[in-house]
C-alpha cells in the first residue's frame, strides 16, 4: 500500500505492522495524501513461485512494495505516478524492531490461536496476507528492482510521533493531526514475554535480512533479550 500527495511530492510507502494504517488515515485527512491498494493486472506472471510453481494470490511472498508498484504500468498509471516521480519524490516509510513486529503479526494474523513458536514453522503453507505481514521482511519493500534502498527517510514505530514531526518538517506541512487516533492496534502482553531461545533463534533466521541491513540489534542468547528488553522497559 502507498499514499501519495503529488502537491508535495511525497509518497509514503505502508510497511505492514508498524503504525501504516493509523499513518495512511492521518496523511489522508490531515494532509490530502491519497492511498491505493491496488492489485497489478499481470501479478501472477510477476508474482510467479518458480519453487512451489505456482503465482501468488493478491498479496506476494516475493516483491516488496515499491518493486511491485514501481515496476508496473498499469499502478503507475492509476496513481499518476511515473519513473521520474519515483526518483525525484521524497519517499518515507515506518519500521519497527523485528522481534516486536513478528509478534504484533501474529497476533493480527493468528485465527485459529496457534502458539508463536508453532506459527513461527508456517512460513512455507501460511496464506499469502498471513506471509506478507508475518514473515516478509520489511527491508524487502524499501528496495527498488535493483535491489538498492529506495527510501528517503526511515521513521520507526518506537518514536513515531517525533519521526511524524520530522517529515513534515522535510515537506514543510504545518502539523494538523492528532497522533491518539490509532487504528488497527490490538492488546497483547510485552513482545519478550512471548520468547524462549527456540522461538528467538527462529525469529533470528526469519528476520534476518532486517537485521543485516535496519538498525536493530540480533540477540543470539535468551538472557540477554530479556535483560536488553525489561532494562528498556524499567528505564521508561
Amino acid at each position: 500500500m502507498c499514499s501519495v500527495n503529488h502537491d508535495l511530492k511525497a509518497i509514503y510507502i505502508h510497511i505492514h505492522k508498524t503504525g501504516g494504517t493509523t499513518m495512511a488515515m492521518n496523511l489522508k485527512k490531515y494532509y490530502n495524501f491519497q492511498t491505493y491498494y491496488l492489485r497489478r493486472p499481470d501479478h501472477a506472471q510477476f508474482c510467479f513461485d518458480k519453487k512451489k510453481k505456482k503465482y501468488i494470490n493478491y498479496e506476494n511472498r516475493i516483491h516488496g512494495i515499491i518493486n511491485y508498484y514501481k515496476t508496473s504500468k498499469f499502478i503507475n498509471r492509476k496513481m499518476n505516478m511515473n519513473q521520474e516521480k519515483w526518483n525525484t519524490y521524497f519517499k518515507f516509510c515506518f519500521i519497527r524492531n523485528p522481534y516486536d513486529r513478528i509478534i504484533s503479526a501474529w497476533n493480527h494474523v493468528n485465527r485459529f490461536n496457534i502458539p508463536f513458536n508453532n506459527f513461527l514453522n508456517l512460513k512455507n503453507t501460511c496464506n499469502d496476507v498471513e506471509y506478507m505481514h508475518m514473515f516478509m521482511p520489511q527491508y524487502r519493500s524499501m528496495i527498488n528492482e535493483k535491489a538498492k534502498l529506495f527510501i528517503d527517510y526511515i521513521g520507526h514505530f518506537e518514536t513515531f510521533e517525533e519521526d511524524f514531526q520530522n517529515i513534515l518538517k522535510k515537506l514543510n506541512v504545518s502539523s494538523k493531526h492528532n497522533i491518539q487516533e490509532k487504528l488497527n492496534s490490538r492488546n497483547h502482553k510485552p513482545f519478550y514475554e512471548y520468547y524462549d531461545q527456540e522461538a528467538l533463534n527462529k525469529v533470528n533466521i526469519l528476520m534476518n535480512e532486517d537485521f543485516n541491513n535496519l538498525d536493530y540489534k540480533k540477540i543470539e542468547n535468551i538472557e540477554e533479550f530479556q535483560n536488553e528488553f525489561n532494562y528498556s522497559k524499567n528505564k521508561i
